[in-house]
């Protein structure tokens, strides 16, 4: 995450000192009897701030944590501002500070203790962060946000047992995330089971997984596999098609394999009805199924060829490949095949991040099912 500029810094800080202000001495009065009362090391706090020296001003915030029971909100801001910087230590610090005080009220320490866990979270110490969120979930106030950080923890240690039983709690409370994310959970489940040759077990978990998600082609997909291996090419290749029919964008992961299992009649008889769907939809969804073919290698393919020349010579992009060669259509789509080797082919509708592979789960936000083909063709 990106950091807060400085002056902004000094600002969420000082509004924070005024609210803290305000309802200590009341909204009525004056705010320069306030400030009459504001503790010079507030001051020399912010002081240390504006000239970018963070330690000294860390310092200071926490002697006066010793000094003013008032101030624990100002300090728990202060701590989440440390995190979003990616400045953990000095988040850690802070909620630290606040555990060891023998005073601290129980609903204070109890969100300490979050958001420490949350400091650990960020900080990579996974072990730590999930002991602290276990404690913190058996408050109830608090225990949607915990558990919801732990499934993340099991995310990312991909225990998915695991965080597909705290799935099940954040239901019961009614905080769940969709039920998408549970029907992932239970494919990640069926692929082990799959690696483990346990077909039996795999096909219950993904007939799970259908009931928590419609359309799901994840599922579809893994039951075409459990399909081919156990020598039921037509059942596979049922799975597949309907796989691509609900999700377009796994066109150019799955197209080849699916031709694969058929002979030549059959590969024409689905291409034809791919290349209608793709125009019943638009014009996107056709150049799609394009750069499929391309990358392919079914330039030649005669249920494509209308398509493929519709494409080049209407693209934006592809129209000066497509003017530069006139006639050579094979040489133009050949070319434009050798440039969709290089390029980003997929990435995610939630924080944008590209790649040359597909990913259910997007390695940068953590997001689940947001990848979409794409293809940018950079011509030099």
């Amino acid at each position: 995450m990106p950091e807060l500029p400085l002056l902004t810094w000094v600002l969420v800080v000082a509004a924070l000192v005024l609210g803290i202000l305000a309802g200590h001495f009341g909204w009525g009065k004056r705010w320069s009897a306030s400030f009459s009362k504001l503790h010079p090391d507030y001051l020399a706090g912010l002081d240390y701030l504006v000239t970018e020296q963070p330690d000294r001003a860390l310092d200071m915030f926490l002697k006066l944590m010793d000094a003013d029971a008032d101030t624990i909100e100002t300090h728990f801001a202060l701590g989440a501002l440390y995190r979003r910087r990616g400045e953990v230590e000095r988040a850690i610090r802070i909620h630290q500070n606040l555990l060891a005080r023998e005073a601290l009220p129980a609903e204070h320490r109890e969100q300490a203790l979050l958001a420490l866990a949350q400091d650990y979270l960020r900080a990579g110490l996974l072990d730590r962060a999930e002991g602290l969120f276990l404690k913190v979930s058996e408050v109830a106030r608090l225990r949607a946000s915990a558990l919801n950080s732990l499934r993340l923890i099991y995310e990312r240690q991909h225990d998915w047992q695991q965080a597909l039983a705290t799935h099940k709690q954040l239901a019961r409370i009614k905080a769940a995330p969709p039920r998408l994310v549970a029907a992932h959970y239970l494919c990640e489940l069926a692929t082990l089971a799959i690696e483990r040759g346990e077909g039996p077990e795999a096909r219950r978990l993904l007939r799970e997984a259908r009931a928590e998600a419609a359309p799901f082609p994840r599922a579809a997909l893994l039951r075409a596999q459990i399909a081919e291996r156990d020598g039921q090419p037509q059942l596979a290749v049922r799975l597949l098609r309907h796989a691509l029919t609900e999700s377009p964008q796994l066109l150019q992961e799955k197209l080849p394999h699916l031709l694969k299992l058929m002979g030549p009649p059959e590969r024409d008889a689905v291409l034809s009805d791919l290349v209608r769907q793709a125009e019943s939809r638009d014009f996107n969804e056709l150049k799609r199924l394009v750069f499929a073919a391309i990358a392919a290698d079914l330039v030649n393919a005669e249920p494509l060829r209308p398509s493929i020349e519709k494409v080049l010579s209407q693209d934006a992009t592809l129209q000066a490949l497509w003017r530069a060669a006139p006639g050579q259509f094979e040489r133009t789509a050949r070319e434009i095949g050798a440039l969709l080797e290089h390029a980003e082919k997929y990435r995610c509708n939630e924080c944008g991040f590209a790649g040359r592979s597909f990913y259910w789960h997007c390695p940068a936000c953590h997001c689940w099912d947001s990848f979409e083909a794409y293809a940018i063709v950079k011509l030099r």
